[in-house]
């Protein structure tokens, strides 16, 4: 029997530059392009939690005091409300929920706290 002919060569790293199975390989310079890459998003999470926080603090106070379940209450949380309004459009639920978290821990430690903005 005569050997037949591979109409197909292996894959091996000749000819296609550094790629081995579609993967670059990973060195310093990739590595350091990868971040810079990454930066604008990893600022744009960090810009929405700082939004978030500072959504968190703002407090509306009215000049009389209206009655809620028997506690006589002056001021509300504006801040929390208008930011459950702009997280309900969030693309992502996984960021949604971080993003209300925070959104909560700091509404509920301004309220505690008397730290926060009165408009």
């Amino acid at each position: 029997m005569a050997k037949q002919k591979l109409w197909f060569k292996k894959r091996t790293t000749r000819g296609m530059g550094r790629a081995v199975n579609g993967k670059t390989k990973m060195t310093p310079k990739n590595l350091t392009r990868e971040i810079y890459k990454n930066q604008h998003w990893y600022s744009h999470f960090l810009l929405k939690f700082v939004i978030c926080a500072l959504l968190g603090i703002f407090w509306i106070q009215v000049g009389f005091a209206v009655n809620i379940a028997g506690h006589e209450v002056s001021i509300f949380p504006i801040g929390a409300a208008i930011g459950l309004i702009v997280l309900a459009f969030e693309r992502v639920v996984m960021y949604r929920f971080v993003e209300l978290a925070i959104l909560i821990i700091t509404a509920a430690a301004s309220f505690l706290w008397p730290i926060g903005i009165v408009l």
